[in-house]
């Protein structure tokens, strides 16, 4: 009976081994802290080609910045809608119908001292109506894209979702408080999109390894930089 106990042990020390060792791979388990976030703007707002290539150099290093002062995201669902087929003997069975994606998604935004990202989703917006005639601008004009990723411990890209046909929905208020001293602005934005698709990080041959591992480089630097800010500033 003696020997039960002791395979039991071993079989449970074995399993443990093994959630350990996945733990400490490559591999690993997935963090909510591990992502990276591209915004995509119409082209006005730096998403495509400009006519004036140095106003678009700088319109496109503002989208950057913007990305990388990104504080929080939701990764977005999707639904299968489904009805009940009654054409079948016996049972009924659920069958798909249609698929719905979540209305819209949050994002928080790090401020700068001069609102420059609020500034920039409020010229989004305006891309979508116009403020002294009240006119309605074209869908295409007014939408961009968003990608979302998930990161691994080497900070490398290993899950990503694309969301086409984007536009910041609700610009979000903030509080101000005198008191608010050793706290940053996050500024809240809703967006809302028509669906999203999957990105598989070994679709894109045309991007040559050495290019690959220098963006990784780069973006993981500026993120580390710039989430590390809000603890900065609460050692001050």
């Amino acid at each position: 009976m003696a020997e039960i106990p002791n395979f039991l042990e071993g079989t449970a020390f074995g399993v443990l081994n093994d959630v350990l060792s996945v733990f400490h791979s490559n591999e690993g388990y997935a963090q909510p802290n591990k992502y990276e976030v591209l915004i995509l703007p119409p082209a006005k707002l730096g998403g495509g080609n400009q006519t004036n290539i140095f106003s678009g150099l700088e319109r496109q290093a503002d989208t950057r910045n913007i990305s990388l002062r990104a504080q929080n995201v939701t990764l977005p669902g999707r639904n299968l809608a489904t009805g009940t087929d009654n054409n079948v003997y016996g049972p009924n069975r659920e069958v798909v119908e249609g698929v719905t994606y979540a209305d819209d998604i949050q994002m928080s935004f790090q401020a700068s001292s001069s609102l420059a990202e609020r500034v920039f989703f409020e010229n989004w917006q305006r891309q979508a109506f116009n403020e002294k005639t009240w006119n309605i601008g074209y869908y295409n004009d007014y939408i961009g894209n968003i990608e979302i990723y998930i990161l691994d411990k080497q900070n490398q890209r290993r899950y990503g979702l694309k969301l086409w046909e984007v536009f910041p929905k609700t610009i979000g208020p903030n509080d101000l408080a005198y008191d608010a001293n050793d706290q940053l602005m996050l500024l809240p934005v809703s967006f809302t999109f028509r669906y999203w698709t999957s990105l598989d990080q070994n679709q894109n041959p045309d991007v040559n390894i050495f290019d690959r591992i220098t963006e990784t480089v780069i973006n993981s630097a500026e993120r580390n930089i710039s989430r590390n800010i809000p603890r900065v500033l609460n050692r001050l």
